[in-house]
């Protein structure tokens, strides 16, 4: 179709303005949008576009409706280079229908800006603020229309129905991810589906054209610029530094969201406006780099909760009153993660954590048995204490680890007591028969109640029963090849992580427990004369040079800053948390990551070590305990007893294949 000859001069004006700007588009093309507009329309569009030639490709927000509408068209036809107004307040490009000073708004910031216009006292709840309607702020108006309504898809109250959860969107084509999907966002370079969104707005990346750190929404030249730099103004930007703004909180970023907590945390202590360890603990929380995990811990942790209610009391932070909160697993775990995030930062002075771990659970298991509270509490003080602080000084493992220990002892002692007290028994009248028995209804846990009745034993508190040890699997190794090959990557591989290669190492040379890797602390490595060592357990090992360089450089690395900051000691391995090394299990998942199984390398490296050296020299050496040493030896020993033992077996079984074996050997020998 083409304008017809009978037409006003200002079809044919129309067109060409369209066409001047749009060297894609066909005349016929512009011809028959022209005959389809309605004469108001035509009449609207021609004077703008007479004002702004570039007003379809420019994406100015002063564009009218209808020039909006005319763009929508051309898109919608495929026509290339036509870009949509966006709103001139929050960016997004919607339909336009006020006009401002500068452009146009859409229709929530309309409803913003009128809002803003009526500032006073809420009739509803009293606050000062907008009044968006009948004299009511935005958050009462919804509470009012919510309980008049409910959601027909989901039966909650809602201001809406469907609520704004329920309610279908409508899919359209991503823009950055070029797939099918609801839209969450229509930005001027188009729109953007819900995890596009959410990426963009949680992880900000600089702007090409200005070097600032801002959410991308805009496209010049084939590349994502920033707002500004695409003519429209930045929606994310946070009021008060104009930086990018949280996806957590509204209208701020998340450093200056953290600065507003924090003053709401310490406005009423005096010590965090000097130069105290509250004082460092705020500035660091402040400075963290990671701050969206501070912005998180701030406002939804329940140990954040517990400090604003412990310095709300007006008392300096003590250990005594964190262990008054503590009331429950739940409770205990928040006190000990808080009193870990405080020993870190030097607030509270570091206790030694493993007795009073202990005797707290022996409190709290004497509590639910008292009538074998003498007995428990002289268990513990004499048996359980002593040894775990033995092993806690002798080896470098956790402190979990040993009060996992404890506890396992210390609970099974009492299951004990307590069912041997069921059948109007006593430990001191005990038989072996019932302890079997016990023993028997849960083979893979209970075996560890020989230690408490080895001492009850020796301690004249009972008979003389035998608990045998808890049966092992024996361990399976790896074959040499891929042992000195994981141990070759391990120390020449400089595409693994520092970390890794330094733990692998150190698994495959001296087959450590990764929990007692883990907790290495930076003491642990040594220098003298320039050769440097580790000292895994009494006797300082001479490390080669390579695998020396790779811990040195490990131990040079500088501590985390702000939320991860550690103590003044340090560790080898440090954690995520404040003055915490990584756990076992987050270490193992980084080894298997890299394709180093962890129980077959240890029994590798154990095995090879034991074939070299004498139980005596090998258990100082790497922390073992002397039987621990001697049983690997044993699994170690190039004797003939196995096999001998084997032959006898299958001769006594199987003649007919013993005599087998006999010819192949004599024929053999000939």
């Amino acid at each position: 179709m083409t304008v017809p000859a009978s037409a006003p001069d200002s079809w044919r004006e129309l067109a060409r303005l369209m066409t001047a700007s749009l060297p894609d588009l066909a005349d016929q093309d512009a011809a028959r949008i022209v005959a389809d507009l309605t004469p108001a329309a035509r009449g609207r569009i021609r004077a703008h576009l007479a004002a702004h030639p570039d007003a379809l490709v420019s994406g100015a927000t002063a564009a009218p409706r209808s020039v909006q509408v005319l763009i929508t068209t051309l898109a919608d036809l495929g026509v290339t280079g036509v870009r949509a107004p966006a709103c001139l307040r929050c960016g997004r490009v919607r339909r336009l229908r006020r006009a401002v000073s500068g452009g146009r708004v859409c229709l929530g910031c309309e409803g913003i800006l009128a809002a803003r216009g009526n500032i006073g006292t809420c009739t509803s709840c009293g606050k000062a603020g907008p009044r968006p309607s009948r004299d009511t702020c935005a958050a009462c108006r919804r509470r009012q229309i919510a309980a008049t309504r409910n959601c027909s898809t989901c039966g909650k109250p809602a201001e809406l129905d469907p609520c704004s959860n329920c309610r279908p969107r409508p899919p359209a084509l991503c823009a950055l991810c070029h797939t099918s999907a609801p839209v969450s966002a229509r930005w001027p370079l188009g729109p953007v589906c819900t995890p596009c969104y959410r990426t963009a707005r949680s992880h900000p990346t600089p702007c090409p054209d200005c070097d600032r750190t801002r959410v991308l929404i805009g496209r010049a030249e084939h590349r994502r610029v920033c707002g500004p730099c695409a003519g429209v103004p930045d929606p994310y930007a946070c009021e008060r530094c104009a930086g990018p703004r949280s996806y957590k909180v509204g209208r701020l970023c998340d450093r200056c969201a953290v600065a507003d907590h924090l003053e709401d945390l310490f406005t009423d202590v005096p010590e965090a406006a000097g130069t105290g360890p509250l004082a460092a603990m705020r500035a660091a929380l402040a400075e963290a780099p990671d701050v969206g995990t501070v912005l998180n811990w701030l406002r939804g942790s329940r140990s954040a909760r517990l400090l604003r209610d412990l310095m709300s009391s007006g008392r300096p932070l003590s250990h005594t009153d964190l262990d008054a909160t503590i009331d429950g697993r739940a409770t205990a775990m928040t006190a000990e993660y808080l009193r870990g995030l405080l020993t870190a930062y030097q607030v509270l002075e570091p206790r030694d954590e493993l007795t009073v771990r202990i005797v707290r659970h022996l409190e709290r298991t004497v509590a639910r048995h008292p009538e074998h509270g003498a007995l428990l509490r002289a268990y513990v003080r004499w048996s359980v204490l002593p040894r775990a602080e033995r092993h806690q000084a002798a080896r470098a493992g956790g402190v979990k680890h040993r009060i996992r220990w404890a506890y396992t002892r210390i609970n099974l002692a009492a299951e004990l007591l307590t069912t041997t007290a069921g059948h109007g028994l006593t430990i001191a009248t005990l038989d072996q028969g019932r302890l079997d028995t016990w023993l028997a209804a849960k083979p893979g846990t209970r075996y560890e109640v020989r230690d408490f009745v080895v001492w009850a034993h020796r301690r004249h508190h009972a008979r003389d029963l035998l608990v045998p040890h808890r049966p092992k699997a024996d361990p399976v190794g790896l074959d040499e090849d891929s042992h000195w090959d994981l141990l070759h990557q391990c120390l020449t591989d400089t595409r693994l992580d520092l970390d890794v290669r330094a733990a692998g190492a150190i698994l495959l040379l001296f087959g450590q427990h990764l929990t007692r890797i883990a907790a290495l602390p930076t003491t642990a490595l040594t220098t003298h004369d320039g050769a440097t060592s580790l000292t895994l357990g009494r006797t300082p090992i001479p490390l080669p040079t390579t695998l020396a360089d790779i811990l040195t450089t490990l131990a040079d690395r500088p501590a985390p800053k702000g939320w991860a900051a550690n103590t003044s000691a340090g560790w080898l391995f440090p954690g995520h948390l404040p003055g915490a090394h990584i756990s076992a299990a987050a270490l193992s998942r980084r080894l298997a990551a890299c394709h180093i199984p962890n129980r077959p390398a240890r029994a590798t490296a154990l095995v090879a070590l034991a074939c070299d050296l004498p139980p005596a020299v090998l258990g100082p050496m790497l922390g073992l305990h002397p039987i621990t040493a001697v049983q690997w030896r044993r699994r170690a020993a190039t004797d003939w007893t196995a096999y001998l033992a084997a032959r006898t077996e299958t001769a006594a079984t199987d003649p007919e294949k013993e005599r087998a074996d006999r010819d192949r050997y004599d024929t053999a020998e000939e």
